[in-house]
């Protein structure tokens, strides 16, 4: 019964390893090459989304200043017009 399982095994082993190459073939290297193009221009994009991102931070933040701003400025006008009326 151990015979029969150890030949087992190494035949089977031996079909594995023959069709094991040391260097990947043609289509293997052209599939990691589009995969390796295809994560670059993730990556870009990435970045450029990233990028689009804090630059719509950076307006957010502008236009919450100019309106606190404007509220201040507001409140002074209101103020000034009660004591004007009164």
């Amino acid at each position: 019964m151990l015979v029969k399982r150890m030949l087992f095994l190494t035949v089977l082993l031996s079909f594995l390893m023959v069709g094991c190459t040391r260097y990947a073939n043609e289509e293997e290297l052209k599939t990691l090459e589009e995969t390796k193009m295809a994560t670059k221009k993730a990556e870009k994009k990435l970045e450029d989304l990233k990028n689009e991102r804090r630059s719509l931070e950076d307006r957010l933040a502008d236009r919450k200043k100019k309106l606190e701003a404007a509220k201040e400025e507001k409140k002074l006008v209101e103020k000034r017009l009660q004591e004007f009326n009164n």
